[in-house]
């Protein structure tokens, strides 16, 4: 009966830790999507920076404020995208000598640098999030 009783406990441990953990994963990835998104944003922002857009568009305010990441976190990605289209050369292409800004910050948010670096930032996730996730 004992043994029975000790099986039944460690089975309904072994559960409930798998799912804790499961809804700790899924937070932990919906965070570094949100913050691969915030990479993307970052490009578009500093790819179109004669437009103005920070004034047209609030989008990187908003990632700021959604995103579960300390301060160092997002300043790492802002200055990683900023890098990047810093590297986009005039193309040639149809001879209109302009940038092809969208296509290669989308093909660079694919990419698996980028999904490195990502992971990279989890030790700035706030643990609060990984808590209010098992809730």
């Amino acid at each position: 009966m004992k043994l029975k009783l000790k099986t039944i406990f460690f089975s309904a441990v072994i559960l409930f830790s798998f799912f804790t953990c499961k809804g700790e994963n899924y937070e932990i990835q919906k965070n570094r999507e949100l913050l691969k998104d915030y990479f993307l944003c970052c490009c578009m922002y500093y790819g179109f920076k004669s437009t103005d857009l920070g004034n047209i568009d609030r989008s990187k305010s908003v990632y700021f404020d959604v995103l579960n990441y300390s301060l160092p976190a997002l300043q790492k990605v802002d200055s990683l995208a900023n890098n990047f289209i810093s590297t986009i050369e005039i193309s040639s292409y149809e001879n209109k000598d302009s940038k092809n800004i969208i296509i290669l910050s989308i093909e660079e948010y694919k990419s698996k640098r980028v999904d490195q670096f990502i992971k990279s930032m989890d030790i700035y996730m706030i643990k609060e999030t990984l808590i209010r996730g098992e809730e």
